[in-house]
């Protein structure tokens, strides 16, 4: 049924039509490609009502009522993480997200699903509701490339 296997050793798979349109429409930007292929792999109540990479401790300790959430599927997590790299490895042209970013890739999946910003629905005149949060450089990269600037002076 035209389904792709993301890496050999894990047992997830999307639709080579979900490949295309996340390819395609990724920009050569791993973290859009990350976001795109989290969408495809886990559900939204699966986003929703996940702890997200499960991180954050706090959850346990406050007392919270309701459902406990759980981590995300840390197989599926984990192949997303290998394939990502690998792809933008064996695919130079492709921007390589840090650590850091695709954990922010990740938790933002699981605030916009809490959102209720499924899947179909974050579609904004045509642009996806995304455009807006994809940052070239964070604070702390924009002030420390500051810092090193002024020191040659």
């Amino acid at each position: 049924q035209g389904s792709k296997q993301l890496l050999n050793n894990y047992p997830v798979y999307i639709t080579s039509k979900q490949w295309d349109e996340a390819v395609n429409s990724s920009k050569k930007d791993g973290r859009r490609l990350l976001r795109y292929l989290i969408r495809f792999v886990f559900t939204t109540d699966e986003l929703k009502y996940s702890c997200g990479l499960g991180k954050r401790k706090r959850s346990v300790q406050s007392g919270e009522t309701g459902p406990e959430r759980r981590p995300l599927d840390p197989v599926k997590v984990t192949c997303l993480r290998e394939f990502i790299r690998m792809h933008c490895t064996s695919n130079p042209d492709w921007w390589m997200p840090s650590e850091e970013q695709i954990n922010k890739v990740f938790s933002d999946a699981v605030g916009h699903a809490r959102q209720g910003r499924a899947v179909g629905t974050f579609l904004h005149n045509g642009n996806s509701y995304y455009e807006g949060t994809d940052h070239p450089a964070s604070q702390d990269e924009v002030f420390n490339r500051g810092m090193q600037d002024s020191s040659g002076d």
